[in-house]
């Protein structure tokens, strides 16, 4: 009996390793790059007596990206067992009516709020312009010009606010252990529309481990999700908001 070849395994589980390690250095490049610029809210802006009116920017992109980070779907990868497309879709229509923006402004308005801070919170997420929306780097289109896209006139008549802070994600990525995602943050001098403060964040939002080659796993997987990411974000607020100054 002729024993059959394991190479093309060898090398499939290769490929999907490489990439695995090419990403992982990726991330980590962005990582250490998108920490360093923070700029702190001058002083003036900052005390008890200012009024800030907190506005949900529409996030850039995101994306359920398995295959990677865990070694056993690395291995469902090749065997095809379990379907990982199958289950990318079934999160992402579990998310499409999910707006983390909206919850990211309300655990930062509360935040403030008890910090001693007047806080508006703005209902509706402010769409990203059409011309940027499906670019690769909408994030940094809005986030990195020293003064905002937005129009905020309407907020600025209505609330006469000392500062607006625009809030939102760069790219959030969904893996099988974890959720790498960019939190942004800054503020806007309401009178010249200057940015004055701001504070780019990548952080890996870990998650309770699932085996997703188990089917009775995958579903709570995904309906853990929210509240895993919600509950690691929410304790990241109170550290971005004290290394801007507040």
């Amino acid at each position: 009996m002729r024993k059959e070849s394991s190479v093309p395994v060898k090398t499939n589980f290769l490929k999907v390793l490489t990439t695995s390690v090419l990403i992982l250095l990726t991330l980590a490049i962005l990582s250490a790059c998108a920490n360093i610029k923070t700029v702190k809210i001058p002083q003036e802006y900052s005390g008890a007596e200012s009024k800030i009116v907190i506005v949900p920017i529409e996030a850039a992109r995101i994306d359920a990206y398995f295959k990677k980070l865990n070694i056993e779907v690395l291995i469902d990868e090749i065997t095809k067992a379990p379907n990982i497309d199958e289950l990318k879709e079934i999160i992402l229509a579990t998310l499409v009516n999910w707006h983390p923006e909206a919850f990211l402004c309300e655990k930062i308005s509360e935040e403030l709020t008890k910090r001693g801070r007047t806080v508006i919170q703005e209902s509706e997420i402010v769409p990203l312009p059409e011309n940027i929306r499906h670019k690769n780097d909408a994030a940094g289109l809005w986030y990195n010009p020293d003064i905002t896209i937005f129009d905020h006139s309407a907020i600025k008549n209505h609330y006469n606010p000392t500062a607006i802070m625009e809030v939102s994600f760069g790219d959030m990525m969904i893996f099988a252990n974890g959720t790498l995602t960019i939190i942004l943050t800054r503020v806007i001098e309401p009178n010249s529309n200057k940015v004055i403060a701001r504070k780019r964040t990548v952080k890996n939002m870990r998650r309770a481990k699932y085996n997703l080659r188990d089917p009775l796993q995958r579903r709570p997987y995904v309906t853990n999700f929210k509240t895993e990411f919600e509950s690691a974000l929410s304790k990241e607020i109170p550290i971005i908001l004290d290394k801007m100054g507040f």
